[in-house]
């Protein structure tokens, strides 16, 4: 039982820590507003993701795809709308000071839609499940205590980025800095998003 634990604890580690649309717009946001604001964006993804895999276990997955174009309306939907906060984290207007003007800090409801929508988040729940829960019959106990250790590590993960983005904070005083910091970031959010969605076609 510990060693089936301690593969979840490292699955969960690996996939949570890993670049993806969620730990860059944490990045972003703690490079933005620091730690503290950043926090709802923390929770909100972790726990729409913990919510998507507990779904999953559930079958969810199997219902949708049931539906015809279920799993790609999903993908693209979910895509366009990352591509929609790559292209506002690019373009946000940065004062004098070096603030943003127009980037408000998100919202736990924007970080549970960025895990929801996210091909990633998808992708990562329905292999967490096949590799840990199976197909047969489903014990509830191990079910919940893989989310939770998913909560938790998925929680550290996200505020790794955002605490590395408040570490950025001195450097990105300087508007041009800043400005080709949200560049940077954001261009690298479209690519990741991109090429998530082309490799779950």
């Amino acid at each position: 039982m510990n060693t089936t634990y301690l593969a979840m604890a490292t699955f969960a580690l690996v996939t949570s820590i890993s670049p993806g649309p969620v730990n860059i717009l944490a990045t972003v946001s703690g490079a933005n507003h620091g730690y503290i604001k950043s926090v709802p964006h923390i929770l909100g993804a972790t726990s729409g993701f913990v919510a998507l895999l507990f779904l999953s276990g559930l079958g969810l997955s199997g219902f949708i795809q049931t539906v015809p174009g279920g799993l790609s309306i999903l993908s693209y939907s979910g895509s366009a709308f990352l591509l929609y906060l790559s292209y506002k984290v690019a373009y946000s207007e940065i004062s004098d000071n070096g603030f943003v003007d127009h980037l408000a800090a998100p919202t736990f409801l924007q970080g549970a839609m960025c895990q929801g929508l996210n091909p990633k988040a998808w992708i990562v729940s329905l292999s967490a499940i096949a590799l840990f829960i199976g197909e047969g019959a489903l014990e509830y106990s191990q079910l919940l205590a893989f989310c939770g250790l998913f909560f938790l590590v998925c929680y550290c993960s996200i505020s790794t980025w955002a605490v590395f983005g408040t570490l950025l904070k001195r450097v990105l005083q300087n508007p041009d800095h800043h400005r080709r910091f949200n560049q940077l970031m954001g261009g690298l959010l479209a690519t990741v998003v991109v090429y998530t969605l082309i490799i779950s076609a």
